[in-house]
């Protein structure tokens, strides 16, 4: 591969995102670059026809003839296929068709995409059920993270949308153009949505991960935390992406089960004292609060599902 020949490389992990893929893939195809970036799709053995739906728009929107470009490997672990979009010609897709699930036997699917993301300068994320809407997205992250060259980590404001197709925009409670570690620490969940996230690669390396990231249940967290313990993390205040929320299967929607927000409760905790160990416990002050503040929403939300049990056992 020639080297820093992607300015970008997206990273997109998908399993049964058959209905929403096509929007998530739309998103990466009309994005305008003055530079080429490549989209690293890992299907991860999906049960749905997700594979067959990636396959048609490849077949559809890709050159599959240019055989200097294309490439197709096949290994025990996947079927990588590898093309350049016809008309944008800026945008290559690397799709990894996983032969088996890695995330129920926790094998690592980065390591997939190492060689993608090792050469290009920047990484950005997003799902399979989620979309970027802006067109100049990657190019405005580009120019201002080359323009601020203190941050290791850009993001954006973004639309959540509701199963009922409500939509409505998420901004930080408190807008900066940069923010700090300490900010990133305190912030709550919707602050900084994974597909606004736009970074450093030479930072992060999916190969050696530090504990609090290698034994965290969710991915961008840590990402976060590692980024801004670097360097500083800017904000544009534009819309550019869409969030999914309480998609069927979604992480979203799996904190609906008391038993596995519990679960996930406490793997964040656990993260967060192996973040402070792994910083020297130069932020322990900041961490010790935000953990406080986790755990007393956690004991709300508890006691708010105990009570509608038991209101909904009366009215039986």
């Amino acid at each position: 591969m020639e080297p820093n020949k992607y300015k970008v490389c997206v990273e997109c992990i998908t399993f049964n995102h058959a209905p929403y893929i096509v929007d998530c893939m739309n998103g990466f195809t009309i994005q305008k670059t003055a530079f080429p970036y490549v989209c690293c799709i890992i299907d991860d053995a999906s049960t749905d026809d997700e594979p067959q739906v990636i396959r048609k728009y490849i077949k559809e929107n890709f050159n599959m003839d240019d055989q200097s470009v294309v490439r197709i490997e096949e290994t025990n672990d996947y079927v990588l296929w590898f093309a350049q979009h016809k008309i944008n010609k800026n945008c290559y897709f690397a799709v990894y068709f996983l032969k088996y699930n890695h995330y129920t036997v926790k094998k690592n699917k980065g390591l997939y995409v190492s060689d993608w993301h090792n050469n290009a300068k920047y990484i950005a994320f997003c799902e399979g059920d989620d979309y970027w809407s802006d067109s100049l997205k990657l190019q405005k992250q580009f120019d201002f993270m080359e323009n601020h060259k203190e941050c290791t980590l850009c993001f954006h404001s973004h639309y959540n949308l509701l199963p009922s197709n409500e939509i409505y925009v998420q901004k930080p409670s408190v807008i900066k153009q940069f923010y700090k570690i300490e900010d990133i620490i305190s912030s709550q969940g919707g602050f900084m949505a994974t597909n606004s996230m736009f970074f450093l690669g030479n930072l992060i390396n999916n190969e050696i991960k530090p504990d609090f990231w290698k034994n965290c249940p969710v991915g961008d967290a840590p990402v976060k935390l590692l980024l801004a313990s670097k360097g500083l993390v800017g904000y544009i205040d534009e819309e550019m992406s869409v969030y999914r929320v309480l998609v069927s299967g979604s992480w979203t929607s799996k904190q609906q089960n008391i038993k596995n927000r519990r679960k996930h409760h406490v793997a964040i905790l656990k993260m967060y004292d192996e973040f402070d160990a792994y910083t020297g416990y130069k932020y322990h002050k900041v961490i010790k609060k935000k953990k406080r503040k986790n755990k007393k929403i956690m004991f709300r939300r508890t006691f708010a599902f105990f009570i509608r049990r038991v209101l909904n056992t009366i009215k039986k």
